[in-house]
């Protein structure tokens, strides 16, 4: 389901918005699973036979940025994908000296911290109306 709702003009839309806040931001080397990019590298997660894709990345010097756009879900099943994909790639920005950032539409921002704070996963939140 994750995959469809990333298939939606609405989500095509926020994507723009992250995608020009990531590079008027200074950030370089943009990938994101979005048209007209390169994709970014593909996660497996062996233990659990999963494969994630970040929805976004950059690099800013050294160091590189994973960047996420919350999308808000009851499905308890897609909440534990969304979950170790988070965690996965907090770990991950952490050893490459970045960080793992949240755009958080209108209405996601409970679900977004709460999320974080259960499972105890860092991550910046920006919410999409700032942008």
């Amino acid at each position: 389901m994750l995959y469809t709702l990333k298939r939606t003009d609405e989500y095509n839309s926020m994507a723009k918005q992250v995608i020009n806040y990531v590079e008027k931001s200074g950030y370089e080397d943009v990938k994101a699973d979005f048209s007209g990019y390169d994709s970014p590298a593909a996660l497996t997660m062996v233990s659990q036979g999963i494969t994630l894709t970040p929805d976004f990345t950059a690099k800013r010097g050294d160091s590189k940025y994973y960047f996420e756009l919350v999308v808000k879900t009851n499905d308890d099943k897609e909440n534990s994908t969304l979950v170790s994909k988070w965690k996965a790639l907090e770990s991950i920005a952490k050893m490459k000296g970045g960080s793992l950032n949240l755009f958080v539409p209108h209405g996601s921002y409970k679900f977004a911290t709460s999320l974080l704070k259960d499972y105890n996963i860092e991550a910046d939140l920006i919410k999409m109306s700032d942008l």
